[in-house]
């Protein structure tokens, strides 16, 4: 009965987290109440802080639910830069193919303000970038070594270039929903970022 139990408890987090997500994407984090998650949820307010501290600790439960969009191929013998294009591009195949995650970033990157309670979210969400900063300088150096790079190519800063360039094409792909700007060059822009940090054929050797 115990295990049921917390079965069932578990089964309403997800749902209350999963109506958080719609809700907030519909109207905004700043213009939702717990009570109308609750509603939403088909459950009661006191529900909702049983299982969330308030409305931040929520969002976080939204944003941990979604997952991290990029995941790099993981075949060690594989160009670095390729890895890196091929792990660009299919995390934003996935927005564009999971509603959820869509509605997720919506809310992270248009429909919350980093302020009050949400201050120190916005600093979570920062350190949540240090994987990916991580992850693509190791991939920047493997390719450095390899020579597949200008010799002069810092990783490091590399890195945070792309960091820019991904998170700007998240934000951008989001509001382009009429898709005249950028959704169906994605491919292509990714494409040309990374060939950008490749040295030129004369120079590979």
């Amino acid at each position: 009965m115990a295990r049921k139990t917390k079965a069932e408890a578990a089964l309403t987090r997800d749902r209350i987290v999963a109506c958080a997500r719609e809700v907030f994407s519909r109207h905004g984090v700043t213009n939702t109440s717990l009570e109308e998650v609750a509603k939403e949820a088909g459950v009661t307010r006191g529900a909702v802080y049983w299982h969330f501290r308030d409305k931040a600790d929520l969002f976080m439960a939204v944003r941990q639910q979604t997952g991290a969009l990029l995941r790099f191929p993981a075949e060690p013998t594989r160009d670095p830069l390729l890895r890196l294009e091929l792990g660009l591009a299919a995390a934003l195949e996935r927005l564009a193919g999971e509603r959820s995650a869509q509605e997720t970033y919506e809310v992270m990157l248009w429909k919350c303000e980093y302020i009050g309670a949400f201050a120190g979210v916005r600093q979570d969400l920062m350190t949540a970038g240090d994987q990916f900063l991580a992850d693509t300088t190791a991939l920047y150096a493997a390719a450095k070594q390899a020579k597949l790079t200008p010799p002069g190519l810092d990783p490091a800063l590399a890195a945070r270039e792309t960091f820019c360039f991904y998170a700007g094409l998240l934000k951008l792909w989001l509001a382009d929903e009429s898709g005249r700007v950028l959704r169906g060059d994605v491919r292509r822009l990714i494409a040309a970022h990374v060939a950008s940090r490749r040295a030129s054929p004369q120079k590979a050797v």
